[in-house]
């Protein structure tokens, strides 16, 4: 990876500094008068070095490139590199290029067949939308090392069947077990849980996004809130009810965290005390969502509450509330008898 910077020189002349960082080799760099010549010699520079990168990448096991990778990922899902470097992380890179097979067979087991291929390790079955989503962030990580390390030619997983994304229901809360849920968070022994549900359930947030939110980023005063780096790699704000923004001012802020506190355990007891069954902590964004519909809120004002770049996502609950299209069918067909 080459970069190229300006600097000023004592006198007064002005000189660019191209770097050179490629894996596997020392960083080099040159000073030219010119912005051209710089970025010439960089590019000259990294293609003489990408042959000799790939060549001595051929003993770079999975592990390794999962190590080097995974700190420069974006929200990458931890528990599918734990399980992908548990299972092949001693296999070299380019053994996976030449045989993606051995990636099918752990998708197939992960999804509970009957295969044991290379490697076996005892696991256990995963949903297919979770290994849909093993499967992606493997190829995320082959295409970061493809194109930003360059110490693979291909990418393994292009050449794999992903399990189909899911078509279910989303499973939101009645409003009976949102009241129990509520309920059973109340009286947990954890003081942080019914904050942060409330704050999950209303603003539509993923996990991740209320757990790491600062103090920094709430403006209870205005009642909002912004995450400034989500799944999706943008930042997004959300209103804040005025019950959260009383729930937020009553926190003591011992942290630059406004949830500084695990609180899994805490959420898996309520759940248990409020008899709530096949419901996860992610569902809370669905059930914001669904309760949008059914109040009336369009799919493009649920797609900017949720953060979706697209309809795509949000059209899962287009199914929750059928009064818009009864109002279309009557005002055009209500005439015909």
């Amino acid at each position: 990876m080459a970069s190229i910077t300006n600097r000023r020189n004592g006198d007064g002349s002005t000189s660019w500094d191209a770097l050179v960082r490629v894996v596997g080799y020392p960083a080099t760099g040159k000073s030219f008068r010119t912005k051209r010549a710089a970025e010439l010699w960089a590019a000259q520079t990294e293609a003489r070095a990408k042959g000799g990168t790939l060549a001595s990448a051929r003993g770079m096991t999975l592990a390794q490139l999962i190590d080097e990778a995974l700190p420069r990922l974006l929200n990458p899902t931890m528990a599918a590199f734990a399980y992908w470097r548990e299972q092949l992380g001693d296999v070299r890179l380019s053994k996976l290029e030449a045989a993606p097979h051995l990636i099918a067979l752990h998708l197939d087991r992960l999804l509970g067949a009957n295969c044991y291929g290379y490697g076996h390790k005892t696991t256990k079955a995963r949903k297919p939308a979770t290994v849909r989503n093993y499967a992606i962030e493997l190829s995320r990580l082959f295409s970061f090392a493809i194109k930003e390390l360059r110490v693979m030619e291909t990418n393994p997983c292009a050449r794999v069947t992903k399990p189909r994304a899911s078509t279910n229901v989303v499973r939101f809360l009645s409003d009976h077990e949102r009241a129990a849920l509520l309920q059973a968070c109340k009286a947990s022994d954890s003081p942080d849980l019914y904050p942060f549900v409330m704050f999950s359930l209303t603003t539509g947030c993923r996990k991740n996004e209320a757990a790491t939110l600062e103090w920094a980023q709430c403006d209870l005063r205005r009642r909002w809130a912004i995450f400034p780096r989500t799944k999706n790699g943008d930042s997004r704000g959300v209103p804040l009810t005025t019950a959260v923004c009383a729930l937020l001012a009553a926190r003591k802020r011992e942290s630059a965290r406004v949830f500084p506190v695990d609180i899994t355990q805490a959420w898996h007891t309520a759940i248990a005390r409020a008899k709530i069954v096949d419901f996860r902590f992610h569902d809370l964004r669905h059930s914001c969502g669904s309760a949008l519909v059914q109040n009336g809120a369009n799919l493009a004002e649920v797609a900017t509450l949720l953060g979706h770049k697209g309809l795509a996502m949000t059209l899962r609950y287009s199914h929750i509330s059928n009064a818009g299209t009864s109002r279309l069918v009557d005002r055009v067909m209500g005439d015909i008898a």
